[in-house]
């Protein structure tokens, strides 16, 4: 239980990571701008140009979503390269694709006969606000398959996932009760 988890990215994978998530970054502003562009077009009954400019956006939007599969490839491979099968590090991800990683990974455990899973998903300190965004959405997917998943196993920053056992989400009443006003 006293097991250390690293966090610790080559910087070769964090340079390329960061250069793909600021490139998607720069297609997300450009796609809005296409957008916004399209619908004072549209508003001006310019059809042919917010069509044009609508279909800019979508192109925008597309290589938006390949810079950043791309960025998530990066880390992703970098962050579970010496880690064994029955350990996920969803660092650097965003919730959508922490949940299709998490599951393609649950899909793989039940395949091998992997009876638990440890999920690194940190301590949302680098979300906005620093309110972990990553933690909830997939212990709201454990609870979806109906897995037992225990918070800050073996450390702060995991769930340790069992599956076939039905899920102990006790500990969430600790987050309900601290925020109960008493009347």
């Amino acid at each position: 239980m006293g097991q250390q988890v690293s966090y610790v990215t080559s910087e070769s994978a964090e340079t390329t990571y960061q250069k793909y998530r600021k490139l998607a970054s720069e297609e997300a502003q450009l796609r809005n701008e296409c957008f916004a562009q399209s619908q004072i077009a549209y508003k001006s009954r310019r059809g042919k140009e917010a069509k044009e400019l609508s279909q800019k956006g979508k192109e925008h939007t597309k290589k938006m979503e390949q810079y950043n599969m791309k960025a998530v490839e990066a880390i992703f491979e970098e962050n579970n390269k010496n880690r064994p099968m029955n350990e996920l590090d969803l660092h650097g991800l965003y919730v959508k694709e922490a949940l299709l990683k998490t599951e393609s990974r649950i899909q793989y455990c039940k395949e091998h006969k992997i009876d638990h899973l440890v999920i690194i998903v940190g301590r949302g300190k680098h979300s906005l606000n620093g309110v972990a965004k990553l933690k909830p959405a997939i212990a709201d997917l454990m609870e979806k398959y109906q897995f037992s998943c225990i918070p800050n196993k073996p450390t702060v920053g995991c769930l340790y996932v069992e599956f076939g056992h039905k899920p102990d989400l006790s500990w969430l009443e600790s987050l309900f009760e601290s925020k109960c006003v008493i009347c």
